[in-house]
């Protein structure tokens, strides 16, 4: 597990990008106002513990992930309570999931990850709350350590680096035709 403390600013900024998430569901969802504040926090705490920028993005819901193609699911449990990582059947197979425990309003905890594949195959399909739909829920302790994470975060930014480069030469292929 890593812990990670934010910063004053990083806090604000959370809490100002939260608002923001809430304010556009316009409080109709039935989703707690602090869900979105927390849940920022969240990805900016995943952020900077693996060095990826945060787009810090609204309104961007399964079209991209929360940081880089990983996303993140942050919750007030703290292992050893009852702290799962859930994914949806709307969720992407191919994406990490971190799972993240508040443990006070600057200090966030990274309990592990997985598949979205790896959680609908391991999990336990259940609804944990009244008028919530079922998914799929995996235990704290079968997620995977954080420090296997970098590496695939490693692979994901060489990826996009010579996807980058790629585009580049076409370009440059193109101008010079």
């Amino acid at each position: 597990m890593v812990r990670v403390e934010l910063t004053p600013t990083e806090l604000l900024m959370g809490q100002t990008i939260g608002t923001m998430r809430q304010a556009a569901l316009q409080l109709s969802h039935g989703v707690r106002y602090g869900a979105h504040i927390m849940g920022a926090r969240g990805e900016i705490a995943v952020a900077k513990a693996l060095n990826m920028y945060w787009d810090s993005s609204v309104n961007s819901f399964k079209s991209r992930g929360d940081v880089g193609d990983i996303e993140v699911r942050t919750t007030t449990y703290v292992p050893p309570q009852s702290c799962s990582l859930y994914v949806t059947d709307r969720d992407h197979d191919d994406r990490r999931f971190v799972l993240v425990s508040q443990i006070d309003d600057a200090t966030y905890q990274l309990n592990g990850w997985a598949s979205g594949s790896d959680v609908k195959k391991h999990g336990v399909y259940e609804s944990k709350a009244a008028g919530k739909p079922p998914a799929y829920w995996l235990r704290y302790d079968q997620l995977h350590d954080m420090d296997r994470m970098p590496e695939y975060v490693s692979n994901w930014q060489q990826n996009a680096l010579d996807q980058a480069r790629a585009l580049h030469a076409k370009v440059l292929k193109k101008r010079n035709m």
